[in-house]
């Protein structure tokens, strides 16, 4: 009987992870040299080994009746991907036998150095100090609730206190506030390969550049308390563009870093970052902060981010190697 799994379903490029093997002798007798083998994706390093093609890896075990044995590896992953085990083979006496046991993780770009996007002004919130101690913004009102202890009376909403009933008892009820530091951050990245592109980049380095930038954004985005989103005109699957809208949340943050670690070069390109831009427009808050990642900015994309600005957004532009795109 064999399993086996990782310790973790993601991390970023250079990081390691536990790699785990589980065999179980079923039967009353002990078992000697036993060979487990399991198959290795290029572009991963297991127990210091460096896996530059597939190759195949081999443990010999001795098992003692109705024992379990497990074998741990240590796999650090060396570039960008969705890694993927399927298969596995136990090798007894000349006798083969292959297992499904498919596992797999995510290896996540690694975040830019901050250096190479520092004229760039990230983030307009946090910068200023307030006077009072508590986060009180009374411009930003996210809804009502009922009165709880402690809250101050300047926040009850006596209208919709005279309105509102539980039990048949007229309910006390507050404004809820939202701080100003709640804010939202679109990242764009474009992959199409039209335009007067001048920045000397195969695409493979476009897109590894592009994804390291769009990770380091969204990284410091999570890091102040942001609501974060990403679109592309490439895809992982057969669609013409990925788009996942602002949000927060760790399964929000891991949707988006398994979706970098996800696209490829040899997904479609034919969508321009125009169409996208104007696709998504609806999809992106009005007070949102957009990053647009090209190689050259047209006259068409131009008018295109002066109409977004024209709405109360912020466009900033960059290049894929991170520093500002003109």
């Amino acid at each position: 009987e064999y399993s086996r799994s990782f310790s973790t379903d993601g991390i970023f490029v250079g990081d390691t992870l536990e790699f785990t093997e589980y065999l179980h002798n079923a039967t009353a007798f002990p078992l000697f040299f036993v060979n487990m083998d399991f198959f290795v994706p290029e572009g991963l390093t297991v127990d210091g080994l460096v896996c530059k093609q597939y190759v195949k890896l081999t443990s010999v075990f001795h098992i003692p009746p109705y024992a379990t044995l497990c074998k741990k590896h240590t796999v650090r992953a060396d570039r960008r991907a969705h890694f993927s085990l399927e298969s596995a083979a136990v090798i007894y006496r000349n006798n083969e036998f292959t297992f499904s046991a498919p596992i797999s993780f995510y290896a996540y770009p690694t975040p830019a150095d901050a250096s190479a996007l520092a004229e760039e002004p990230l983030f307009r919130a946090g910068e200023q100090i307030a006077g009072k101690k508590t986060v009180d913004d009374p411009f930003f009102i996210s809804g009502i609730r009922p009165y709880q202890m402690g809250d101050p009376m300047k926040h009850i909403n006596y209208r919709a206190s005279v309105r509102t009933f539980s039990g048949g008892v007229r309910q006390l009820m507050c404004n809820s506030y939202d701080s100003s530091r709640n804010f939202d951050i679109m990242i764009v990245l474009d992959m199409h390969e039209g335009g007067e592109d001048t920045s000397g980049l195969s695409l493979e380095e476009k897109l590894e550049m592009g994804l390291r930038c769009a990770c380091y954004l969204m990284c410091e985005a999570v890091r102040g308390g942001g609501n974060v989103g990403f679109a592309a005109n490439l895809s992982p699957n057969s669609d013409k563009f990925v788009l996942i809208p602002c949000g927060s949340g760790e399964e929000h943050r891991k949707k988006i870093l398994e979706c970098f670690a996800s696209l490829s070069t040899m997904g479609r390109r034919d969508y321009s970052i125009d169409a996208l831009l104007r696709h998504c427009e609806p999809r992106i808050p009005r007070d949102a902060d957009i990053f647009l990642i090209t190689s050259f900015v047209d006259a068409k994309l131009a008018a295109t981010l002066r109409a977004l600005e024209s709405t109360g957004r912020c466009v900033s532009t960059l290049s894929h190697a991170g520093g500002r795109c003109l």
